[in-house]
């Protein structure tokens, strides 16, 4: 009597193990994908290494921690390269080239409407060189002396600007309710739009800029 109830307990359990064996897990529920805030969207991709850039000019007041700008930004020369390689600054703001290697180089800065050299100075070993960008637009930075260094720099006076990513997709955070300009800058002159859009509170405002 005893062998027997030791065998059918023990068929129980290889019966459940069984069961449970053979169960499949239960499937987990996708996490939620957060929608970006602020403005988002997607540009044209880069064209020749240069990405698009995509600026708002409120249409209305602006507040006053808009309104300031920064005065400095720095771009350096080191390892054969400028870095950063592309840099976004607001209007009037001085760029200081710094040379932070052992070989000589130079900063050669043209406006890409007209194609004319704005700026053009050496750079000595450890030494830097500075100019104050006032008028907006895109400038192709190369150095003369190492053909293959090249930079790109955009000037705006919008209060909210960002470059795109290398496949377009760019985001603007923190942009507060309001209506506003939206311009899309790129290489080509052709593609480059502007339009009004609106954004609300807490919500993302995505825009396809074609």
């Amino acid at each position: 009597m005893k062998r027997t109830t030791r065998f059918a307990l023990g068929l129980s359990a290889a019966v459940l193990f069984s069961s449970c064996a053979d169960a499949e897990p239960e499937a987990q529920a996708p996490e939620p994908v957060a929608t970006p805030e602020g403005v988002f969207g997607q540009a044209p991709a880069a064209m020749g290494g240069i990405p698009s850039v995509i600026t708002l000019e409120p249409l209305g007041p602006v507040p006053s921690s808009e309104q300031d700008v920064p005065t400095e930004a720095l771009m350096d020369q080191l390892a054969l390269a400028f870095s950063p390689v592309h840099l976004l600054v607001r209007q009037g703001t001085t760029v200081r080239f710094q040379n932070s290697e052992v070989v000589a180089h130079n900063v050669h800065v043209s406006a890409m409407a007209g194609d004319s050299t704005v700026f053009n100075e050496d750079t000595l070993l450890g030494q830097f060189t500075s100019f104050r960008f006032d008028v907006e637009g895109g400038y192709d930075v190369k150095c003369d002396v190492h053909p293959g260094m090249t930079a790109f720099i955009f000037v705006t006076s919008a209060p909210h600007a960002v470059l795109a990513g290398i496949e377009g997709g760019f985001e603007l955070p923190d942009v507060p309710a309001g209506e506003y300009s939206l311009e899309l800058w790129t290489v080509e002159e052709a593609a480059r739009s502007e339009q009004v859009i609106v954004v609300t509170d807490g919500e993302g405002t995505e825009v396809t800029l074609r």
